[in-house]
């Protein structure tokens, strides 16, 4: 489906979000994102560095204010791990180990953010530098303030996720030029169990990467043999105009018809 002019409002098919409330009905628990473990993570290793002494318990700040504490394990290197708990989600980074390294940098001022075995950014398109690691916008700023408090001094913390590669297979991160492993992510910190936001966010992400690339079709498929179906169909496509939305029509169809297709 190609963006050829607008969509009305009224016709724009609305999917809900499975609420706090009936989520706690259900008896499921939340979780944290990679993102709120990897700010942890950080924290604790650049208290380690600041003042030798490794905690095993750090506090961080969520992006809506609340604060929240996190049990730190060390590694046979000595970087900081924070194992995260996705709660009841179905998420494939459950038990992923968070792990970050922080030594001081050479000059210049606050913290420079680096990939080890972590996700890098190979395509345009997600709002992120091509060859910058993957760890998006909220990430980077909870990443940015919990190492704050600890010091203001210029520092490199290095991110990597044991088996991060295995976990990004499971996902469409090689789709969208996201290699080497999993992505630091997370909007709210907290990650709700079977959240239709979340697959929302990845299906319009993978159309923004298409978009950016100078693709001007995608292929809306509700499932994996429909998918299987278009590629055959469509066998020119990048594989990242392929795209498995499920019961999730209408955000795609408004991120085809948004000013990065039609303009």
């Amino acid at each position: 489906m190609a963006g050829e002019g607008p969509v009305s409002a009224a016709a724009t098919p609305h999917e809900p979000e499975l609420s706090p409330e009936v989520a706690r009905r259900r008896g499921l628990r939340t979780g944290w994102t990679t993102g709120t473990c990897a700010s942890a993570a950080a924290k604790a290793a650049f208290s380690a560095l600041w003042t030798g002494r490794r905690p095993n318990l750090v506090e961080v700040d969520l992006p809506g204010g609340r604060r929240v504490r996190f049990p730190v394990e060390w590694d046979a290197q000595d970087r900081a791990v924070v194992v995260k708990d996705a709660g009841d989600d179905p998420d494939c980074t459950q038990g992923a180990r968070m792990t970050a390294e922080v030594r001081w940098a050479d000059g210049g001022a606050g913290a420079t953010l680096v990939a080890g075995l972590g996700g890098r950014i190979t395509k345009p398109g997600l709002g992120l530098a091509v060859g910058a690691p993957a760890i998006n916008p909220v990430p980077r700023r909870m990443i940015l303030a919990a190492l704050g408090e600890v010091g203001p001094e210029p520092v490199v913390v290095t991110f990597s996720v044991p088996g991060g590669e295995a976990m990004a297979a499971e996902t469409t991160s090689a789709r969208l030029g996201i290699l080497g492993g999993i992505s630091i992510l997370g909007t709210s910190g907290v990650v709700r169990p079977f959240s239709t936001a979340s697959y929302r966010a990845s299906v319009v992400q993978q159309i923004d990467v298409a978009a950016a690339q100078g693709e001007r079709t995608v292929v809306l498929a509700t499932g994996a043999r429909s998918e299987t179906a278009g590629a055959r169909l469509y066998p020119h496509l990048d594989p990242v105009c392929l795209v498995e939305v499920g019961d999730f029509t209408g955000a795609p169809c408004d991120a085809a018809h948004a000013p990065a297709w039609t303009g």
